[in-house]
């Protein structure tokens, strides 16, 4: 077996003083053992201080599972040394081919990780042959691994909360939106959800936040103000979720107003809840013809479309100043209209309107942050494996955190 010794010496990438003592086949089982030891009276590098020390003893036997050899599952077995170090004392000595308490050897859980990043844990662990509590211990430790490279903290940040169970229960996300990465996430979205991220930060760290977008939010927007300096400034109320609000005034002026017409025997609303949320410039052809026979009605719906589209109009505006002045006027005419419904988003807007128009500082959105929450989505629909709430945590830091995940 000198052949097979020497060959998976080379396979191995073993370097002085470590090589392979021993290979064993079953051909039954279809698995390899190999035996890997390093040369009488070798020394080894304490990996505190990583000087050359003598060996000490050796602790018992572990294995390894290693990638598969044309089929045959592989695994390698070693006493781990430890050296004696004199300035450290009795440590255990980094092995060749694996990080420290793994059971895999670093080339089985890079090539793990890949496959795990476009494919759903059950479906890994009948590739690989091999346990679910393994597999996500492989998870689990390169998400540590990358959490414990991160050396900086991002200056612009979005967050946004994110329903799952079906929209029982709620989990607060902190992006990083210059790498489009999850920051944070905490299992909940109450203030002390947010203030748990802000907490972890340094007040020079804090100090380097430049802009934070979010919705309106209360408890968000209350951390904020408590944890970032000059946050006023800062907070960046997301496009998007303003007119999510405008959109729902909307609907709600077209359920009131169809109820009306319903009872009089008139139909002309029904049905056309999708033509309204769109915007008019990605109204689809299919659309079309009603709708246009709809806006030249005298419906208080069109005219809350109306509304709707003109705010939309805001954040292309070029300045601050005009946006000011755009958003007065239109907030004039909506509080001079008899449409309840956008009375009311637009009073909620009189309140916020200078973290809207914060906008025009920083130019910032939660787009990315949407792009994310499709994401985890995902991970939810193809029942990656978790199994606790601390599990779907680990799988969105783990699809989602733009972490160095590789030994």
């Amino acid at each position: 077996m000198q052949d097979a010794e020497q060959l998976y010496s080379e396979l191995l990438g073993l370097k002085n003083p470590w090589r392979v003592e021993s290979v064993s086949l079953d051909s039954n089982d279809k698995v390899v053992e190999v035996f890997i030891a390093h040369d009488r009276g070798a020394k080894l590098p304490c990996p505190e201080c990583r000087r050359e020390c003598m060996v000490y003893d050796h602790l018992r036997e572990r294995v390894w599972r290693d990638l598969d050899s044309i089929g045959f599952k592989t695994f390698i077995h070693a006493r781990s040394p430890r050296i004696q170090c004199p300035e450290h004392g009795i440590r255990e000595a980094v092995m060749p081919l694996s990080e420290k308490r793994s059971r895999f050897t670093l080339r089985f859980e890079s090539r793990s990780i890949r496959m795990l990043q476009n494919m759903d844990v059950e479906n890994f662990t009948r590739v690989m042959d091999i346990s679910w509590s393994r597999a996500w211990n492989i998870i689990d430790h390169a998400v540590k691994r990358g959490l414990s490279r991160k050396t900086s903290r991002p200056r612009i940040i979005g967050v946004d909360d994110k329903s799952y169970r079906k929209g029982h229960k709620y989990i607060t996300l902190v992006m990083d939106m210059e790498n489009s990465g999850v920051e944070f996430i905490s299992m909940d979205r109450r203030k002390s959800s947010l203030d748990e991220y802000y907490k972890t930060m340094s007040d020079d760290e804090l100090s380097r936040i430049d802009a934070v977008s979010m919705d309106m939010w209360d408890p968000y927007i209350s951390s904020t103000l408590e944890h970032v300096p000059q946050a006023h400034s800062k907070i960046v109320f997301d496009r998007f979720h303003v007119m999510r609000h405008v959109n729902e005034a909307v609907d709600a002026v077209r359920k009131e107003e169809n109820r009306e017409l319903v009872k009089k025997g008139i139909m002309d609303l029904k049905g056309s809840r999708y033509i309204w949320l769109y915007s008019g410039d990605r109204l689809p052809e299919r659309y079309r013809e009603r709708y246009n026979e709809l806006r030249n009605s005298d419906l208080r719906t069109g005219k809350a479309y109306s509304m709707k589209e003109n705010i939309r109009n805001l954040w292309n505006l070029p300045s601050m100043e005009d946006a000011m002045d755009y958003w007065k006027r239109w907030h004039s005419w909506i509080v001079h209209s008899s449409i309840d419904a956008m009375k009311k988003v637009a009073k909620m807007m009189r309140m916020h309107i200078d973290k809207i128009l914060n906008y025009f500082i920083h130019r910032i959105t939660n787009a990315k942050a949407e792009g994310i929450n499709s994401k985890i989505a995902l991970i939810e629909k193809m029942a990656y494996g978790f199994r606790n709430r601390g599990h779907l945590k680990t799988a969105i830091y783990f699809k989602c955190g733009n972490l160095e995940l590789y030994p």
